[in-house]
């Protein structure tokens, strides 16, 4: 019984390690769209 919930526990981290992985990756995909090209937006520069 044990052995079952640590494996279950197991999967669980690594769904949502890979959920964490997938979200990461969209915001900077969008972060690089809204940034870059004709219609960029302006982002501030330190000085």
């Amino acid at each position: 019984m044990l052995k079952k919930l640590a494996v279950a526990a197991l999967a669980a981290s690594a769904v949502i390690a890979v959920r964490k992985r997938v979200a990461g990756k969209g915001d900077a995909d969008l972060w690089a769209e809204a940034t870059s090209g004709p219609g960029a937006v302006s982002t501030p520069r330190a000085s």
